[in-house]
Formats: structure tokens, sequence, C-alpha cells
């Protein structure tokens, strides 16, 4: 049960980070440049990872308030999630094909621009504190879940930055975010109907 946890923790983050944004267009431009990516995506992950277990432990605490307050937030965490993947499939359609702006920065700016991109984005909060939090209530292990969710967002980033040069040829292709955005969509969709009906 703790292995399971773990595992959809780790597809459940992945299928919530994985699109083009900002932060993740910066990381793949950095990677592109060879521009300090390894303090690029330590930022990343580590801004993830803080956030993350900042919503799960909220979400223990809630636990103990009122079993219908938890129940409804397992309810709108379970909507959002659908809601979120069928955005997703809307953008796998509507989607263009991506160009990626390149150059040097020194290390503050890059720091700077890292944090600015992570903590000044609100949908970092809205993905990690309040849906992380709320879709982790709907698991036994918490801890396990939470690892597998902060996993996904250290595979994420240093994969996304080491591996740019080979990854960029298909970030910038609309087709490839075609396939991308409609896989986890539908994967997001299908996680929010079964804890909607779990809830």
């Amino acid at each position: 049960m703790i292995f399971i946890d773990f595992i959809q923790g780790f597809i459940i983050g992945l299928s919530l980070i994985i699109a083009i944004g900002p932060q993740n267009l910066f990381v793949i431009r950095q990677g592109l440049i060879k521009n300090y990516i390894f303090i690029v995506c330590l930022i990343c992950s580590l801004s993830d990872s803080l956030l993350i277990i900042i919503g799960i432990t909220l979400s223990s605490y809630l636990i103990n308030i009122s079993s219908i307050f938890v129940t409804s937030l397992k309810i709108i965490g379970s909507l959002w999630l659908i809601i979120y993947g069928i955005l997703k499939i809307k953008n796998a359609i509507t989607s263009e094909d991506i160009e990626i702006e390149v150059n040097k920065k020194i290390i503050n700016n890059v720091v700077i621009a890292t944090l600015a991109l992570t903590f000044l984005n609100p949908h970092v909060y809205l993905d990690t504190i309040v849906l992380i939090g709320s879709i982790a209530l709907n698991f036994e292990n918490k801890i396990s879940f939470g690892l597998g969710v902060i996993l996904s967002s250290f595979v994420f980033f240093f994969s996304l930055g080491y591996f740019s040069q080979f990854l960029s040829r298909f970030i910038k292709s609309k087709r490839s975010w075609f396939w991308i955005d409609s896989t986890f969509g539908l994967l997001m969709i299908v996680y929010g109907i079964f804890f909607f009906l779990k809830s």
C-alpha cells in the first residue's frame, strides 16, 4: 500500500507539473545554453518540495476538523483534477509551436529569475498547496504519497534541464504537446473521477 501510494503520488505529480509555462521554459533555456543548470533545477525542485510539504501537512491537520469538511475538500480536489484534465486536452488541441529564447545570464540574475518564476506564479500554490493537499486526503500513507510527488518534481526538472538539448525538439513541437497534454489530461480526469467516487 505504501509503494502504491508512492507510485500514485509520482504519477499525479508528473501529470500536474508537465506543462509549458514560464518556469519550465526557463529551465529548458538554461539547459540549452548550459547556464547554471544544476542551480536552476535544484531551486525549482526544492521550492516545489517545500510547497508540497506545506500542502500535505495542512491536509493532515484538516482531517481532525470535520468529516464533512474533509469530504468537501476531497470532492473539490476531484472536480479540480477533472477540470484540469479537460483544460489540458483543450490545450492539446489549440497549442502552437513554441519558440525558446536563449541568452546567458549571470548567477545572481539566474537565481532571482528562478525564484520569481516559481513563487510569483499563482498556479504553483494552487497545484502544490491546494490541489496536492486536497488529493493527499485520499491516501492512507500521506508521507509516501508526498515523497512520490516530490520525486516527480526532481525527476522532471533535472530531466528538463540536463536533457533539454534532446527534449527541446519535442517541446517545440505542437504535435508532441498534443500527445503529452492529451495523455496526462486523460490521466487527471480518470484520477478525478476515481477520487470523486471514493469521497
